[in-house]
């Protein structure tokens, strides 16, 4: 794994993409949580400043801050033709990259990342802060967050931005998690059932098929949409899906339904898990949803910012950044019964677990 305060940087390959991309990250692991929830204004601080930066040596570049669940940092783009240019982005991070930020700029940072913050990513914050505790980073929620960006002063991220990039042991991995049902009050006539269970981190063989256990889960037409709201009609609305991080991951299946039939969904979710652990689904199913993620995948892939942000990700968890161009094989190769048996481990039914 990357050591705490070591940037990352990645560059897209010459030619393969229609816009040149640059990505540079720090490490969250081991910081503290000031610096964790000021992170998204420490990367945009960063942002503005490369750019001015880059423009002052004569070479104009669109950069855009990037946050994720274990780093903060800048992703630079430019026309093919100046591809070359953005390996000066680590020169250019350097020469800025600790300078304390004025009060006008501060002012334009804050609302850039309040714009880009809906309250809608909200649902998940229970299940993420049951799964791994009020103390871990991946437990930060859009509240708190929100909360502590509005309190912070020019000072405060200057500070933040000085604490990311300093040498610092790495932090405690996070306690296995247990499997966690929430019930969130009804809003708007509807309520919401929420199931969130252990996962695995970024570099484990297991994501392969805990993804197309997931799959199988979770879209238009899976497994908890024919039980949930074609055989029942239950639900207005349903989600699942699984997350891997560096130093672990959860997955989670959300339903909107009418507040008086939340407890039959959570029974009928249940059943739905129980099948899934047997092995009780038709192999097509297995198919369409490899079919599907391979896809996304590709798709993913075609955008230089994405590969490069991706990149980053895998280098700081201390996995092989090549291994995003195997995703294809691996998750090809996934048998029916290896989704069997990790649904058993992995998202099971009969996990120990609570109501919040």
């Amino acid at each position: 794994m990357t050591a705490p305060g070591a940037p990352v940087l990645a560059n897209s390959v010459p030619g393969e993409h229609a816009v040149a991309a640059a990505t540079l990250a720090v490490p969250l692991t081991g910081a503290d949580r000031a610096s964790v929830l000021a992170a998204p204004l420490v990367a945009a601080a960063w942002a503005c400043a490369v750019a001015a930066e880059a423009r002052r040596g004569g070479t104009p570049v669109r950069t855009e801050p990037v946050v994720t669940a274990d780093y903060a940092g800048i992703t630079a783009e430019a026309a093919p033709g100046d591809h070359e240019a953005l390996r000066r982005l680590a020169d250019w991070f350097a020469a800025v990259a600790e300078h304390p930020l004025e009060e006008w700029e501060f002012g334009t940072v804050r609302r850039s990342f309040l714009s880009r913050t809906p309250s809608s990513a909200r649902w998940s914050d229970a299940v993420r802060r049951a799964l791994f505790g009020d103390r871990h980073r991946y437990g930060v929620g859009h509240d708190e967050r929100v909360a502590h960006v509005t309190g912070c002063g020019p000072a405060d991220v200057t500070a933040a931005a000085r604490e990311l990039l300093a040498a610092r042991p790495a932090g405690p991995a996070p306690l296995v998690p247990r499997t966690v049902r929430v019930r969130l009050p009804a809003e708007g006539g509807a309520a919401c059932h929420l199931l969130g269970t252990p996962g695995v981190s970024l570099g484990s063989d297991d994501k392969y098929a805990l993804h197309v256990a997931w799959a199988l889960l979770g879209g238009r037409d899976g497994m908890l949409d024919r039980r949930l709201r074609g055989e029942h009609a239950l639900t207005y609305s349903l989600a699942a899906f699984s997350r891997e991080f560096a130093d672990g991951g959860y997955g989670a299946c959300f339903a909107a339904c009418a507040p008086g039939a939340r407890d039959e969904v959570a029974e009928r979710t249940g059943e739905v898990l129980r099948a899934l652990e047997r092995g009780a689904f038709p192999r097509s199913l297995v198919d369409s949803a490899k079919e599907r993620l391979i896809i996304a995948n590709h798709r993913s892939l075609r955008n230089g910012r994405s590969v490069t942000e991706r990149l980053c990700g895998y280098q700081i968890a201390g996995t092989d950044p090549g291994g995003i161009t195997q995703y294809a094989r691996h998750v090809g190769g996934v048998t029916p019964e290896q989704v069997a048996d990790v649904a058993r481990r992995h998202i099971g039914s009969d996990q120990p677990g609570g109501d919040l």
